[in-house]
This record gives C-alpha cells, sequence and structure tokens, in this order.
C-alpha cells in the first residue's frame, strides 16, 4: 500500500514524507502507526526508501532505486491505450547462463512485457532494442544474450500466432484478474455515482489509493501487447476505472489540507 502511495502521490509532489503524516494518511484506511513504522523500515531496508531526520522526525523518500523502478511502474499503470505496432518482434536468444542468472533475467524481461517462447528464447512485440540493452547491460548478461529481430506476416499465420501468444504470455489468466478486479470494484463506482456530491478530500484520497493499489497489482502483470495480438473482449480495455480520473483533482486537495 506504502508502495502504491509513493507511486501514485507522494512522488509527484516531492517525494518527502514525514512518517506522522504518513501514517495520519493512511489511519483512515485501518493502518496503524506501528504497520506504517515495520512497512518504511522494510523498504528502506530493501533499498527503495532513504530516510532522512531532522531532530526526532524521521522523513521518507524514494531512494534512486526506487524512483527509477517508480518511473517504470508508471509507463503501465497510466498507460491509456495498447501500444502502436509495426509487425515487428524482437528475440532474444540466452546463451551460457546458469539456472540462477537465467531465472532472474527471465523475470525482468518478463515484466518488460516479453514472453517465453523457449526455454532459452523470449520474444516481445513492442520493446525498443536500446531499452533492453540497457537492461541486459544492468543485469551483468549483455555478453550472453543474442537478439534477433523478425516480421511475421500476419494473414499467414494469425490464428496459430495467436494461440501461440495467448499461450506464452497466460493472456486467459490476466483477463481473468481484469475480470475479478473490474467485479471487485463495480458496487463502488456505482457507490460513488449516487453519493459523489457528499464525497469528502479525505474519502477521496481513501478511495483513489485503494483504487490503484489493486489496479496496480492486475496491470504490472500485463504485457501490454499490441491490440493486433489480444484476444476478443480483451478485460483490460475497460478495467482502470473512470472514476480514477474523476477523483484525482478531488483527493489532491487531501494533500493541501494537511
Amino acid at each position: 500500500m506504502i508502495s502504491s502511495l509513493y507511486g501514485d502521490s507522494l512522488s509527484h509532489r516531492g517525494g518527502e514524507i514525514w512518517l506522522g503524516s504518513l501514517a495520519a494518511l493512511l489511519e483512515g484506511l485501518g493502518f496503524g502507526e506501528r504497520f506504517v513504522r515495520t512497512a518504511l523500515f522494510r523498504l528502506n531496508k530493501e533499498g527503495w526508501l532513504d530516510v532522512s531526520r531532522i531532530g526526532r522526525r524521521s522523513f521518507y523518500s524514494l531512494s534512486d532505486k526506487g524512483l527509477r523502478l517508480t518511473r517504470r511502474a508508471e509507463s503501465k499503470i497510466y498507460r491509456a491505450e495498447q501500444p502502436a505496432w509495426d509487425g515487428k518482434w524482437l528475440l532474444l536468444l540466452s546463451e551460457g547462463l546458469d539456472k540462477a542468472t537465467l531465472a532472474d533475467v527471465k523475470k525482468q524481461l518478463i515484466w518488460q512485457g516479453f514472453g517465453a517462447l523457449a526455454p532459452s528464447l523470449m520474444a516481445s512485440p513492442s520493446q525498443k532494442l536500446a531499452d533492453v540493452q540497457t537492461l541486459l547491460h544492468e543485469a551483468g548478461v549483455a555478453d550472453n544474450v543474442i537478439c534477433f529481430e523478425a516480421q511475421i506476416p500476419l494473414a499467414l499465420s494469425r490464428a496459430a500466432l495467436r494461440a501461440r501468444v495467448e499461450e506464452c504470455w497466460h493472456l486467459t489468466e490476466q483477463n481473468a484478474m481484469y475480470e475479478t478486479f473490474i467485479q471487485s470494484f463495480r458496487p463502488l463506482v456505482q457507490l460513488l455515482k449516487e453519493a459523489a456530491d457528499e464525497l469528502t478530500p479525505e474519502r477521496a484520497f481513501h478511495i483513489q489509493l485503494l483504487l490503484i493499489h489493486f489496479y496496480r497489482r492486475v496491470v504490472l502483470k500485463d504485457p501490454l501487447l499490441p491490440e493486433e495480438l489480444l484476444p476478443a473482449h480483451w478485460a483490460g480495455h475497460t478495467a482502470r476505472p473512470a472514476v480514477y480520473q474523476h477523483l484525482s483533482a478531488r483527493s489532491a486537495c487531501c494533500f493541501s489540507v494537511r
């Protein structure tokens, strides 16, 4: 929850907050100060947050690592449309990596939208080569990965390609997660429509934080494939609730009144 708060709100408002203020923001959601302290300590130990002290007060802000990972997440969370596609694929063939290193690299690539066509072969229809090269260099495996570019004539293999994509990118499971999200928050959306004028800035903030927290748990697993490769009736198109945009301005007041 705290990661969602930093990514959605705090990183765009200076990025630093006193522990007491953070506890006050989350109190309305049922989180006590002990929980907040424990979560902040863990995020600091993991390198996500930096801590500075002024007198007896502790202030927490995103570290360079935390800011970098937050910006990567934002590119998925706030993307309004599926990326345009030129029909090209980027293929990565790994050689000479031990199992642990290969597993770690595959995990990072899958997060970036790649799918595993074979144990040592990854593919993506929407990644820029420069971004992938940066990832491989940061992981220290650039010399062990061969990059290819390919293009598939969709008119000749559309059905087979869609079936392969659905299997390798686990689209059935991803679509089910979107459906669950939609069903879970549908009553809340209806309630907000009926009582929009009664929504206080603090309550709007709490609702927005809950929405984005549970939405990010789904969308960060989405490979964000081009429209041409998605199955019919893709729930991801409707999962991002319109109420989020409606709440943003009002919930921002919650920061100005504290």
